[in-house]
């Protein structure tokens, strides 16, 4: 079967989102409507808005509640504050047209050095297994509230990260690590069961000030190039190996 690429975020989410256990660490998400934008707004501090085909972390608008009945509206690094009634059509004026947009719930996310951080676990499947050819933990550029590589997001070891977020509680980062491993394999599986053809993931998979593991995305084309910028690069050559392997047998 040849290499297949999903790109719709909301297909792919939906399709995880029926899995008992993936179900429970994903942020509600919607397509993006008038009825459902004034619910969500309501019952989140923080929303996101964002191109249900998109990548690269561009043309995402994050929505935050102020004091006084208003909201922050950011997107790159320009924001401005509305009423809350006026809003709506606030959002609308930075939404491409004939564009479809989705609408997810905020998190509460852990910090490094007060940057927003996410994982990005990649992974492949060569043969008949998924395999985790690589993890890195993406530390967004300051002022940033998107973590991509592209939008000046740098890579650090997940160790290294983890260990210091949890104080140095090395059993409780090994646990939380194999947990987000077994969550990644997981998704993968599921994905592979609903689109037959993809062998390659980037799950990008956030961590909330609980400890808590949700996962965000699912790219079915997922960017490497945040692998080679480590130190060590044994798992950017892994990954450049299996890709190989991956596009030779299988295009």
């Amino acid at each position: 079967m040849p290499l297949r690429r999903v790109k719709g975020k909301l297909l792919k989410g939906n399709a995880m989102g029926k899995h008992p256990v993936l179900r429970r660490h994903l942020p509600e998400t919607y397509r993006l409507k008038t009825h459902v934008f004034k619910r969500m707004i309501k019952r989140y501090p923080t929303v996101f808005i964002k191109p249900d085909k998109g990548s690269q972390g561009k043309g995402i608008v994050r929505l935050q509640h102020c004091s006084n009945r208003e909201i922050k509206i950011s997107w790159n690094l320009q924001h401005m504050k509305v009423k809350e009634r006026s809003a709506w059509q606030e959002l609308k004026k930075r939404l491409r047209p004939k564009t479809t947009y989705l609408i997810q719930q905020g998190l509460p996310l852990a910090k490094y050095k007060h940057r927003r951080i996410d994982v990005r676990v990649y992974m492949q499947k060569p043969k008949s297994k998924w395999l985790i050819s690589g993890k890195v933990v993406r530390v967004g550029a300051p002022g940033r509230f998107v973590t991509n590589y592209h939008q000046g997001g740098q890579p650090k070891t997940i160790e290294s990260v983890m260990n210091s977020i949890a104080k140095n509680q090395r059993e409780e980062v090994k646990r939380a690590i194999r947990y987000l491993e077994e969550i990644s394999l997981i998704a993968a599986e599921v994905l592979d069961q609903n689109f037959p053809g993809i062998r390659q993931l980037g799950m990008d998979i956030a961590v909330d000030r609980n400890g808590r593991i949700w996962i965000i995305e699912a790219n079915t084309n997922p960017g490497f190039l945040l692998f080679k910028k480590l130190k060590d690069k044994t798992m950017y050559h892994r990954i450049v190996g299996r890709r190989r392997y991956i596009f030779s047998k299988y295009r």
